[in-house]
């Protein structure tokens, strides 16, 4: 094959002097040019990853040529130089491009303004065809000659054609092993002759040296025969076993050599699996390198945007464990970029628009299509992404099926928002009643009550079973805040929450709720409430056995009207419901002095009273 130029050897300009800015241009395009082939060697042609790849290739040889006309590019063994000096390296041969015309001659590459965007694809696909070949069918030059593209040539020197056929001929020849023919019957014509008839016949015809053989081995001494018995068993047995002489063995069979052939099949195939890079993880081991080395910010987000796409597509098809690779991968790059404050503010801009609605509703589809969830990579994802994951995990929660997925959830909000609760209890919804229950528990079991304080999202809740549910962890915690939320819900609109949060009010931090409670006990609305909040009310005050509370019930008890009304009487015995929580000796006294009343009622409930509580003297206080 010849050598195919648009100008002659002594023409290239390989060892010129270019600007800095050219220089960089080149070696931009060239480093995007090699991303580009990886990427087409991952994805087929059509894919959106590829056409954006090439857009960007054409767009950077459009600009370059349309600037200086013409791209040399030389080829080194593992680079392309241009100017003389280096311009891109890769020294790992299975996928380094310029190893990859290097092996076969080429020695240099022209690009002319007038290249287009279907010549280049034309030009990626013929690399990409020619890489998928076996490496003695794959012959770059042979394939761009055949090609002839009109704005991409070539120069391959016709030594090295020559150098390589010649040496091709001579391995050949090796392989094969073939003995020389003599001198005599090199020009010769040899007839073999076979007579298929009697192949049948189960006869082997031996010629003379054939029979000397034999008759050698026949005549062979016997010592050099293993001896019977014991002695002969022993090598006879490592015969068998012994590796060396059957070939060579896998690795599992010499750490085992009690497993099966299936067995052995199986695990080989793991440790192969293991040391293969998935295609996902070569694609994103170039995305992360073509991010690393962009200098031009809005290079860089294209790549990021086109990541990002990537990170959708993997999400809508349930491979979530790809989602937590990326995650890794950018993480990992931000801590070899932080030096570089531009790019890292990039990168965390990349990392928040991963929480989307997008994961959502990729999770209801698969749900749909009743596909098996990898829930355990899903939150994986979530845990690397961290508290901004959250309320993705509560829309989650709402759409997981009962059992293991729905606990696996909850295990991560409690696990990411430990540290700062108020993000949980920001997942509070009154339209989301079960998850609510699980805030719920989760802000009841943070360490050293530090999830009492947020509780309070609950106060204004709907649902009845929750409210309830508060008030009992409230009156668990006995401190001032769990105190002070509790009598948020005393001015609920449901009666009996109202009389539950009273009677778990602590009275040892009654303080000014004592002075709010004798306060609104002399008012019209304090009349309105039913007996059984009145007595609830007054209970509380009771259990506060303070001075202000006694004196306020037995004054209460001992008002009796000639003509009282109905809500005067269900103060009074309300009254009766304070006093026997009090307790106190004082309290005792007031109501025996209430059982010789005329209110008849109050009579009874005083000495119901007495009944129940210790005899004088065993009183408390």
């Amino acid at each position: 094959m010849t050598s195919v130029q648009k100008m002659p050897p002594a023409g290239l300009d390989q060892a010129d002097t270019f600007d800095a800015a050219r220089v960089e241009k080149a070696k931009d395009l060239l480093h995007f040019l090699a991303n580009t082939v990886s990427a087409m060697k991952i994805f087929p042609s059509e894919h959106a990853t590829v056409k954006n790849f090439i857009d960007q290739l054409t767009q950077k040889f459009s600009a370059f040529l349309g600037a200086y006309e013409k791209f040399q590019v030389g080829i080194e063994e593992y680079s392309f130089t241009y100017g003389g000096n280096p311009a891109f390296t890769d020294e790992t041969a299975i996928k380094s491009l310029p190893f990859f015309f290097f092996k076969d001659g080429l020695q240099i590459l022209f690009f002319y303004q007038g290249l287009d965007r279907p010549e280049i694809v034309e030009f990626l696909e013929l690399i990409k065809s020619e890489t998928q070949k076996a490496a003695e069918d794959s012959d770059i030059v042979v394939a761009l000659w055949e090609h002839d593209f009109p704005n991409i040539q070539y120069y391959a020197p016709d030594e090295f054609l020559e150098n390589r056929i010649l040496g091709e001929m001579r391995d050949a020849q090796a392989m094969r092993n073939l003995p020389d023919l003599p001198e005599d019957l090199a020009n010769e014509t040899i007839e073999v002759r076979v007579d298929t008839s009697k192949f049948t016949e189960g006869r082997i015809d031996l010629d003379r040296e054939d029979r000397g053989e034999v008759e050698k081995a026949a005549a062979r001494p016997d010592e050099e025969d293993l001896p019977p018995g014991p002695a002969a068993a022993e090598p006879a047995a490592a015969a068998e076993t012994d590796p060396s002489e059957r070939g060579q063995t896998s690795p599992a069979a010499a750490m085992d050599p009690t497993l099966t052939e299936s067995e052995l099949l199986a695990l080989e195939t793991m440790v192969r699996a293991n040391r293969t890079i998935s295609p996902e993880e070569e694609y994103l081991d170039l995305m992360v390198e073509i991010i690393y080395l962009e200098k031009n910010a809005a290079n860089c987000q294209a790549t990021l945007d086109t990541l990002l796409e990537y990170h959708f597509d993997q999400l809508q098809s349930g491979h979530f464990h790809v989602a937590v690779l990326i995650i890794q991968k950018i993480h990992e790059l931000a801590r070899h970029l932080e030096g570089n404050a531009a790019k890292v503010a990039l990168l965390d801009d990349f990392l928040r628009r991963t929480v989307s609605p997008k994961t959502v509703e990729a999770v209801q589809t698969l749900l749909a299509k009743k596909k098996a969830m990898d829930w355990e990579s899903l939150l994986g994802f979530f845990e690397l992404v961290g508290p901004p994951a959250l309320g993705l995990a509560g829309d989650l929660f709402e759409i997981a099926p009962d059992g293991e997925a729905k606990h696996k959830i909850v295990a991560f909000i409690e696990r990411t928002g430990g540290r700062n609760p108020g993000l949980v209890a920001a997942m509070a919804d009154n339209a989301r009643p079960k998850l609510a229950r699980e805030i719920l528990g989760i802000l009841s079991r943070v360490p050293d009550n530090r999830g009492i304080p947020h509780l309070s999202a609950f106060v204004n809740f709907q649902n009845k079973d929750i409210k309830s549910e508060t008030i009992r962890v409230l009156a668990r915690a006995r401190d001032e805040m769990a105190n002070h939320i509790l009598a948020g819900f005393l001015n609920d609109p449901d009666e009996e929450v109202r009389i539950q949060a009273t009677m778990s009010l602590d009275p040892a931090k009654g303080g000014a709720r004592v002075q709010q409670i004798l306060r609104e006990a002399s008012s019209r609305e304090f009349q309105a409430k039913s007996l059984k909040e009145k007595e609830a009310l007054l209970a509380f005050l009771g259990r506060t056995q303070s001075p202000e509370a006694l004196e306020f019930l037995r004054r209460t008890l001992r008002r009796a009207p000639l003509f009282g009304s109905k809500r005067l009487l269900e103060i009074r015995l309300a009254a009766v419901a304070g006093l026997e929580s009090m307790g106190t000796e004082e309290a005792l006294d007031a109501l025996q002095k209430g059982v010789i009343g005329r209110t008849k009622k109050v009579r009874e409930a005083c000495a119901a009273a007495l009944v129940r509580l210790p005899p004088a003297g065993s009183a408390k206080g």
